[in-house]
């Protein structure tokens, strides 16, 4: 009987460990078979260069996705993302026009990152407003306002030394931008796990009412976390316009699912208060390799349009069977 116990409990443990860790194991094992299977199909894709590329295009989409991760965790949806990082790129690029030294500007972009963090924030903190409803207001307020801000025009960047942050490398052979979206991925690992904040997050997500009895200012937690999510959106504008050499006002109109298909895919819900930052980074790079993997298939930009489409909806679905959902109907 009480080997019977012992085993139980062991079974118990396991099922634990595998229900904790278990969507970070599936998604690894996805990204390997995705892997083996553009190495059969392109001569190109397992080459050290193509890993390095594939980190290159993934660290735009990246960083953002770490911000959308934490707003997310709070139940919350950042479609403002790409506005905030258009409006971020032109200030950059027309600090950098009047001679501003690159240092300034990049404090710039960060300021801007944190208004309008700030401002979406304070719109679902004080007023209670659903994150998706007025994030998918203010990207439109942003937009315009990168639009205005130069009349539509392309504002050109020319200070080498700016170039760095999206073309640089480091020791010769890592690109600075991979270095980049590591550090930012690791900092708001810590911040999720080693934090008391980061747990209010969990806490704020999982059970806003609950968190507000027992002590939690659940309004400064969501309030701070779209602020991490504008900063970030901010920083990878600093990677785009750097990599571009330039600002576009139309920067990220259309693709503003793909950052949210990366962190669905990597585990995080769509309901709040569960999610691993380590999913996001798999959820990325799986997205990141499909798309290299098509263009060195060249793939017709439609099948790529399907391809992404789908990978959005199988995230989702696969959301709503962790969930429950469906048991529950």
């Amino acid at each position: 009987m009480k080997m019977k116990e012992e085993k139980k409990g062991q079974e118990g443990s396991f099922g634990k460990f595998f229900q904790q860790s278990g969507t970070t194991i599936s998604l690894v094992i996805v990204y390997i078979i995705i892997c083996i299977i553009f190495t059969f199909l392109s001569e190109y894709f397992l080459t050290v260069k193509n890993f390095l590329n594939i980190g290159t295009y993934a660290s735009i989409t990246g960083v953002m996705a770490a911000g959308v991760t934490v707003a997310m965790l709070l139940g919350h949806i950042d479609m403002s993302q790409y506005a905030t990082l258009t409006i971020a790129t032109m200030t950059v690029a027309l600090m950098l026009q009047k001679g501003m030294p690159a240092g300034l500007t990049i404090l710039a972009a960060a300021a801007v990152g944190v208004l309008c963090g700030t401002i979406n924030g304070g719109l679902i903190a004080v007023f209670k407003i659903p994150g998706i409803i007025v994030t998918m207001g203010t990207m439109q307020v942003f937009r315009g306002i990168a639009y205005l801000t130069t009349n539509g025009n392309t504002v050109m960047i020319h200070d080498s030394s700016f170039g760095f942050i999206g073309k640089g490398y480091v020791f010769g052979t890592i690109p600075f931008c991979i270095v980049l979206m590591a550090a930012v991925f690791l900092i708001i690992a810590y911040i999720l796990k080693y934090t008391n904040f980061g747990r209010k997050i969990f806490a704020v997500g999982g059970n806003e009412q609950v968190s507000y009895l027992s002590g939690i200012r659940t309004g400064t937690v969501k309030f701070l976390g779209m602020v991490i999510s504008g900063v970030c959106a901010a920083a990878a504008g600093l990677i785009t316009c750097s990599q571009v050499g330039a600002a576009i006002p139309s920067t990220g109109t259309g693709s503003e699912m793909e950052v949210l298909s990366a962190v669905i895919l990597g585990g995080v819900s769509l309901s709040g208060g569960k999610g691993k930052i380590s999913g996001t980074v798999i959820g990325v790079l799986i997205l990141a390799t499909i798309q290299n993997g098509m263009t060195l298939l060249s793939l017709q930009s439609f099948y790529q349009m399907i391809i992404n489409g789908s990978v959005l909806i199988l995230a989702v679905l696969l959301d709503v069977i962790k969930s429950g959902a469906l048991k529950r109907e």
